[in-house]
């Protein structure tokens, strides 16, 4: 009986799904095991695959499982004792058209995509879903692999975190990797993002147009970020990213990396899981009990920080500039 009541779901589903797409006949066709997440194929590492229109080289699937080893062994190092699982895996299911990519986030995820939306996580059947990207933004469908893997990762791991630590640390575990910024010739376009990204966040702090950080730091969802960065998300994106960064980086010694991953396991920010809104506000007010001089002290150190970086990223590109009129 269960199994009649789901066969009919299915039916249905797929039968509104082929109506839907009559109109075109080259369009995506959804099927059952697309549907139940069945068409994955396995790898020799931690990912799955599956493709629909797009050509996926070995070496891609190679610099993935690569990606991934390394990102699970980062998290669990910075959210130490965390762990995952010995038999988790990352699920990719890549489109070779937009259209496609377009159709199926709405049948599938009841989702609505634009260009603008590289690839996203589904939580509830644990898929990521992209597509090969425009071709002037090729170079981006590693970088959102990546990324979107660390959601499935941090997913693993705890199931829940605060909103900018989400994509804040998705950010910079996926692009972070010295392999993706550098070979001994050239910048790769992730370094030369990375670069521009401090540049831009520091004309943000001289104009004093960053976000307090306390507020921006019990945002929960993107309309916050819309409305506290007049429509440009991606401004949201940057600074939970420079964020984690301090946390990451700016102490040789490691005790802010540690401090952040204290915070995360504080009893306090896990018993908030689940309440919306709640677990952000946990997650300041332990910092606001354990840093020393709490958030007022940790914005100050962090616009120091965007400061340094900027100057260095500003450094590299002029060095960059100056190699490529040499040649």
């Amino acid at each position: 009986m269960i199994f009649s009541k789901h066969f009919q779901f299915y039916r249905v589903a797929l039968l509104a799904f082929s109506l839907c797409q009559m109109s075109n006949a080259a369009a995506l066709k959804l099927t059952r095991d697309m549907f139940q997440g069945l068409d994955f194929k396995p790898s020799q590492g931690h990912a799955q695959f599956a493709v629909h229109g797009f050509k996926l080289q070995p070496e891609m699937v190679n610099t993935v499982n690569f990606g991934i080893n390394n990102l699970i062994k980062a998290h669990e190092t910075v959210f130490s004792p965390r762990k995952v699982d010995r038999n988790f895996r990352v699920r990719y299911r890549i489109f070779g058209r937009f259209e496609d990519y377009q159709s199926y986030s709405r049948m599938r995820h009841k989702k609505e995509v634009t260009k603008s939306i590289l690839g996203y996580y589904s939580p509830s059947v644990r898929e990521i879903v992209t597509w090969k990207q425009q071709p002037h933004l090729a170079w981006r469908l590693l970088p959102t692999l990546l990324h979107e893997g660390c959601h499935a990762i941090m997913d693993e791991m705890y199931g829940q975190l605060p909103f900018w630590m989400i994509e804040g640390s998705a950010d910079w575990f996926g692009e972070a990797p010295a392999w993706l910024q550098k070979n001994d010739q050239v910048l790769l376009p992730v370094g030369n993002d990375q670069h521009r990204r401090w540049i831009r966040l520091d004309e943000l702090r001289r104009n004093g147009q960053l976000p307090r950080l306390q507020a921006y730091l019990l945002t929960k969802e993107y309309s916050d970020w819309e409305k506290m960065f007049k429509g440009n998300i991606g401004q949201g994106y940057d600074v939970g990213w420079s964020i984690f960064d301090f946390f990451i980086k700016a102490d040789p010694k490691g005790q802010a990396m540690k401090f952040l991953g204290g915070v995360i396991n504080d009893r306090t920010v896990q018993q908030a899981r689940g309440r919306n809104g709640q677990m952000e506000a946990a997650f300041v007010i332990a910092i606001d009990r354990h840093w020393q001089g709490g958030v007022r002290l940790l914005e100050k150190g962090w616009h120091t920080w965007i400061s340094m970086r900027a100057t260095e990223s500003r450094k590299a590109l002029q060095k960059q500039r100056v190699k490529q009129q040499k040649r």
